[in-house]
This record gives structure tokens, C-alpha cells and sequence, in this order.
């Protein structure tokens, strides 16, 4: 029963072994997550110590509420709350999209807008890397109930045009526990 390899004969069964690791390798199931690495360079100048961050949300807390107690009118016509949140999955949406060239987005700019009651709310589109607004069909309008979006806005996503992204939770109302950020 005891039987010898010929010589040679282990090439075929070392090639095909090499043919599926390289497949693995190049489908992404290596464990890289298919998620492009992350440039610390280009993000090093935007971080800020959590202290710098507190003292900048609490500077900007403390001037809406003087602001709305000084003037009760811009309270009323301009609702600025304290902060905005939105999943991952919109972030992924906005840095998934390509330019004219193919060129994934090099980032999400933000615009500021205000809606119907006064809220502030924050627009993102993504940008290319000249800087200009890459204007895509980000999400098809399948009339799905989409958690946190009403459905009237849902149906008003046109399937040719171009969107942004829009609807995050406001704080105040939806608001993260106490921290030094927000420790209200």
C-alpha cells in the first residue's frame, strides 16, 4: 500500500494549490476586508485632542444659546442643534463613488442647509480630487422603508439623478450618553 510519488509528480498538486491561495489572495477572502488603506498622512492635520473637541462643541453650544435668548426669533426661524449623526453605511455610499474617470471619491464635503421647520442640517456629497462635487445616483428609490426616513422621502429618490446625502439624527433629540464632546 505503501506507494512512492514518482518524480515530478508533486508539481501538479503544488501548482494547483498555488492557483487557489493566489485566487483567495485576489478575491479578498486573504483577510484584507477589501477596504483601501488608510492614508495617516493625509488625516494626521485634522486631528484634534478630545479636549480641543469639547472645548469647540462647548463653544459653539454656549454661543446657540445665547444667541437664541438674546434673539428668540433666529431660534425660531434658524434651529441650530448640536450635532448630527449618520451611519457608516452613508459614508461608505459617498467614498464608493467614481468620478468621470473612474477615480474612486477623495473625500465627502459637507454643505450647511436648512429645511422647511428652520433645522440646520447637513448636505454631503462626495469630491473628486480636483476638488469638484461628484454628482451621482447614490441610492436606488425602491420604495423599501428605509429606518429613520419617512416614506415620502424615500419615494422622491429619482432613479436617474443625482443625490446627496441628508437625514442624520439630531442632537438635540437623538443624542449620544454623556461625554466630553457632549456632556449634556
Amino acid at each position: 500500500m505503501n506507494k512512492m510519488l514518482r518524480p515530478g509528480s508533486w508539481i501538479l498538486p503544488a501548482l494547483l494549490l498555488l492557483v487557489i491561495v493566489f485566487t483567495f489572495t485576489l478575491s479578498g477572502c486573504g483577510g484584507g476586508g477589501g477596504e483601501p488603506p488608510i492614508n495617516e498622512d493625509s488625516a494626521r492635520p485634522h486631528a484634534i485632542s478630545i479636549a480641543e473637541a469639547a472645548a469647540l462643541t462647548a463653544n459653539f453650544r454656549n454661543t446657540v444659546d445665547t444667541l437664541n435668548k438674546k434673539c428668540p426669533e433666529f431660534k425660531d426661524s434658524m434651529q441650530l442643534g448640536y450635532s448630527e449623526a449618520f451611519n457608516s453605511d452613508v459614508f461608505r455610499v459617498l467614498l464608493r463613488q467614481k468620478d468621470s474617470t473612474g477615480r474612486l471619491a477623495a473625500g465627502i464635503r459637507i454643505y450647511y442647509g436648512l429645511g422647511k421647520t428652520g433645522q440646520v442640517q447637513l448636505v454631503m456629497v462626495p469630491y473628486d480630487h480636483n476638488g469638484a462635487d461628484i454628482l451621482n445616483h447614490l441610492i436606488s428609490g425602491d420604495n423599501k422603508p428605509v429606518p429613520g426616513v419617512s416614506p415620502a422621502h424615500t419615494e422622491a429618490l429619482v432613479v436617474n439623478g443625482a443625490q446627496a446625502m441628508e437625514m442624520g439624527q439630531h442632537c438635540p433629540t437623538v443624542c449620544p450618553p454623556p461625554n466630553p464632546i457632549q456632556p449634556k
